[in-house]
């Protein structure tokens, strides 16, 4: 089963990781190349150049921030001003993104002046280089992070994150909103962003419309102020996807629950169901139930396979084969006899 998102390539800006208010802890200031602050970053790995400034330059990819520790401080610090001003030049016309000194490192000044010519900016931290890159990393794998944007309805069910799907007027909301006064937790309503943070999916909803819902005869509502905090959650690893389908007459629905289907997001395979909706079904229960279900099965009880392997052990064949079979005259005998035993218990 496919999706039905919309999907962009993430990239960020240099300057982003100045202003970005998630990147307050990397500690980074402006040192030089200020007229670079444009430059993209696509990639979430950071380099240090190592063999590089050696002139082993095939793994220097564009779109990388590069990190500058002592090592390569000192290494640059053995050559001469005119080498130093080549070794620079050389990786910055391989498109790095920006540098960034570690331990609050004093930059040479031929470092300084490639980086204004090659508009490739220069930037400090206090932080150790180890440090340095662990933090930048987490920060760029989540702002890196594959994202798309899908219509439907995220909720915390039981602790299971569930992406309910459906067209509109299909009464996602209603179900939402009847989910949560039997004690479950919204996460977005009407719009669900979501992310791939390395082999999960986690679902959230729009800054500016969070926590509210829209209900048609009603209109806007807030969640969180009707039902309080407890009724709300800000995101969700999102691990069930059911899809509210219009009953259909002819159209052949799961019964049994065996053939077990995927919904694609973002390259992972999630757990999917059709639920049919007709008149007189109660959505939120079957949903609560279909939850229930689901985390059984992970826990490795399975109800309908379980079910068909009984089913099966009693039609297996052979299973009679082995039984005496009694002629018709012995068997009206035996019908006939009375044990002294049942005598006397009559």
């Amino acid at each position: 089963m496919g999706q039905h998102e919309s999907c962009a390539i993430p990239t960020m800006l240099v300057r982003e990781l100045l202003t970005d208010e998630s990147a307050e802890s990397l500690g980074l200031s402006l040192i030089g190349g200020e007229s670079g602050l444009d430059n993209v970053i696509n990639r979430a790995r950071i380099q240090k150049p190592g063999l590089a400034l050696a002139g082993f330059l095939e793994y220097i990819h564009a779109g990388r921030v590069q990190v500058l520790g002592k090592s390569e401080m000192t290494f640059l610090g053995e050559r001469t001003p005119a080498e130093r001003g080549r070794i620079i030049s050389q990786l910055c016309r391989h498109g790095v993104s920006c540098f960034v000194l570690t331990t609050n490192l004093e930059p040479p000044e031929e470092l300084c002046e490639q980086s204004e010519h090659h508009q490739v900016p220069v930037l400090g931290t206090e932080l150790s280089s180890s440090e340095a890159i662990d933090r930048l990393t987490r920060y760029l794998e989540d702002r890196l992070a594959p994202r798309s944007v899908t219509h439907g309805v995220l909720l915390d069910v039981y602790g299971l994150g569930v992406l309910l799907l459906g067209d509109s007027g299909m009464g996602k909301s209603e179900c939402a909103l009847d989910l949560v006064v039997r004690g479950h937790r919204l996460v977005s309503d009407d719009v669900v962003e979501m992310r791939r943070r390395g082999g999960m999916i986690v679902g959230t909803g729009p800054e500016l419309t969070r926590y509210h819902m829209e209900l048609r005869g009603v209109g806007i509502i807030n969640v969180k102020d009707l039902f309080g905090v407890a009724s709300v959650r800000h995101s969700k690893y999102v691990e069930y996807v059911i899809r509210l389908d219009p009953w259909q007459p002819g159209k052949r629905y799961d019964r049994l629950g065996l053939d077990e289907q995927g919904y694609d997001v973002l390259g992972i395979e999630l757990p999917y169901v059709e639920m049919p909706v007709g008149p007189g079904r109660n959505l939120s229960v079957l949903i609560e139930v279909a939850a229930r279900n689901h985390l059984l099965k992970l826990k490795g009880y399975h109800p309908a396979r379980q079910l068909a392997r009984k089913l099966g052990e009693q039609l297996q064949p052979g299973r009679f084969e082995d039984a005496p079979e009694v002629e018709p005259e012995e068997e009206e005998v035996r019908a006939n006899t009375r044990s002294p035993e049942r005598d006397e218990e009559d």
